[in-house]
């Protein structure tokens, strides 16, 4: 009887786990109890098992929860990039396995797919990509400063190359995170919008000033967040999934029939967001909350001339 109350108990916070990562700031202490028909308290209980395990929660206003990112856990997505010495240690070790065997070379063929973009599809997988990215994990890991070669800017609209001190990659988002070191201010960068990384002998000079900051799905490096929920049309949740396909992990369907809904936390400036619904209002797109949002929109649309 103990055991299968101690398999209930785990299944039930692999269950709110599951379901707080697919569904951020959607669901109370109440709610999950009456999903699960345990009390608050019980409830409570399994929050301290996940915040024992690693995992920082938060809440909003509303007392939804949602996990906080990089603290302290990592990511599993960022767990996806192995450096070309990680590829070469883990053949090794297959290699070494006893009792090779055919199904030692398929583990060994699905690791290589890892670097082989025409079976995954992902840019962030290529490799041209990732000799950047294994460049800055260097950089990081040895303290130094970068130049970041060729790179593109929309701000500037020139190509030039920067200084920087890089202190936080993402392949899967794109982004890295450092400081530029001409202008003394935390910056973010698109991987994808330089040709290359040099290391140079400099170490870092501004350790003290690096400070991680939350991605939004839209890609906008921001501390300052604010909550959004949006009703999609199907010809909106196409678009948007394919524009953005980080928003993919914040929409589900919706209980109104051929509708989809997208909750989660943004830039409060809605860059990225308010283009995307100005651009495919035609498409239904409800905005559900916040009231700044639809106020951001009515002002945009005042400014426009035409």
């Amino acid at each position: 009887m103990a055991k299968e109350a101690e398999y209930a108990t785990r299944t039930r916070v692999v269950h709110i786990l599951r379901s707080i990562i697919e569904r951020p700031y959607h669901f109370t202490r109440r709610a999950l109890a009456e999903r699960h028909g345990v009390s608050r308290d019980t409830i409570g209980g399994d929050f301290h098992c996940i915040t024992a395990a690693g995992f920082t929660l938060e809440r909003d206003e509303k007392d939804r929860y949602a996990f906080v990112l990089d603290k302290p856990h990592r990511q599993l997505k960022d767990l996806l990039h192995f450096s070309e010495e990680d590829q070469s240690l883990l053949h090794q070790a297959i290699d070494n396995l006893p009792d090779f065997t055919e199904r030692h070379q398929k583990l060994k063929s699905k690791l290589s797919a890892l670097y082989d973009f025409r079976r995954l599809g992902h840019t962030y997988l290529r490799k041209p990509y990732l000799t950047k990215v294994d460049s800055l994990l260097q950089a990081r890991e040895e303290k130094r400063q970068v130049l970041l070669v060729d790179y593109r800017s929309s701000n500037s609209n020139a190509i030039g190359t920067r200084l920087v001190e890089p202190f936080h990659i993402s392949p899967a988002e794109d982004t890295l995170q450092a400081l530029d070191v001409e202008k003394r201010t935390l910056r973010h960068f698109r991987l994808s919008r330089f040709s290359r990384v040099q290391l140079t002998d400099t170490p870092w000079q501004y350790e003290g000033h690096h400070n991680i900051l939350p991605t939004d799905p839209f890609r906008i490096v921001s501390a300052d967040q604010v909550n959004v929920h949006l009703r999609l049309g199907v010809g909106a949740y196409n678009e948007l999934l394919e524009r953005f396909p980080l928003t993919k992990a914040y929409i589900e369907e919706s209980e109104v029939p051929g509708m989809f809904d997208f909750q989660c936390k943004v830039n409060r400036g809605f860059l990225g967001l308010s283009n995307f619904i100005l651009g495919f209002f035609h498409q239904k797109i409800e905005v559900v909350e916040p009231e700044a949002l639809k106020e951001h929109l009515r002002e945009a649309v005042r400014e426009m001339n035409f």
